[in-house]
């Protein structure tokens, strides 16, 4: 009398059968969920924008002079107002404009919350998005602060009127620039935990001084 159970080949074809839906089923759900991730970023961000001018509104149409930056050598301070990167003073400057702090943060980022990562070691040389993880204070936000915003020669910035490139150099390293060829003008904040952290392609997500944010995708 024959069973009715599946045959050993049966089992094979299935389980192949199993192993080829899942391989195209998983790219599909992990760029949905990079879409998902973008998404909650970009409404994230325009929070932070609508905070960002409520704050400018109280006070004479200037942004906070506060970065997330680390300063990266003892000529720095000189460049800088005093405590413009104490996550402390970001976070008062802010909290009357913002019920959740979560906007504050990237889903994506390990460090959120954290003060600044160490940097990575090894024979390696770190990533693109190492090298950002490892040069802003993440304390208060994920997201990379302008740091001309607390520069002493620029600052306080008008929202209405940010600065040109060409007012920050020398002041400033130009690697921001890249950003202004690709937008067409500074921004005030810019999350850069998304896309490819070995190359591109690059996703930048950016809020703008008028409020506006782009999602960017480099390649």
């Amino acid at each position: 009398m024959k069973g009715n159970g599946m045959t050993l080949i049966e089992l094979l074809i299935v389980i192949g059968l199993i192993a080829i839906l899942a391989g195209l089923i998983y790219p599909v759900l992990m760029t949905v969920q990079e879409r998902a991730r973008i998404t909650y970023c970009v409404n994230s961000l325009n929070q932070v924008g609508a905070a960002l001018h409520m704050y400018a509104q109280d006070h004479d149409d200037f942004v906070p002079p506060y970065t997330n930056y680390v300063l990266s050598g003892p000529d720095d301070k000189y460049l800088y107002l005093p405590n413009s990167n104490d996550p402390a003073l970001f976070e008062a400057a802010y909290a009357p404009y913002t019920r959740n702090r979560q906007i504050w943060y990237c889903p994506l980022d390990p460090y959120a919350g954290m003060d600044t990562p160490l940097a990575p070691e090894g024979p390696q040389l770190p990533t693109w998005r190492g090298f950002y993880w490892n040069t802003i204070n993440h304390k208060a936000t994920s997201y990379m602060i302008a740091s001309f915003c607390a520069l002493k020669a620029i600052a306080p910035v008008p929202i209405h009127n940010p600065p040109h490139p060409h007012q920050l150099y020398p002041l400033l390293e130009m690697s921001f620039c890249g950003n202004w060829e690709r937008w067409g003008r500074v921004n005030y904040a810019i999350d850069f935990t998304h896309g490819n952290p070995e190359g591109p392609p690059f996703i930048g997500i950016a809020l703008f001084f008028d409020g506006s944010v782009k999602v960017d995708r480099h390649h």
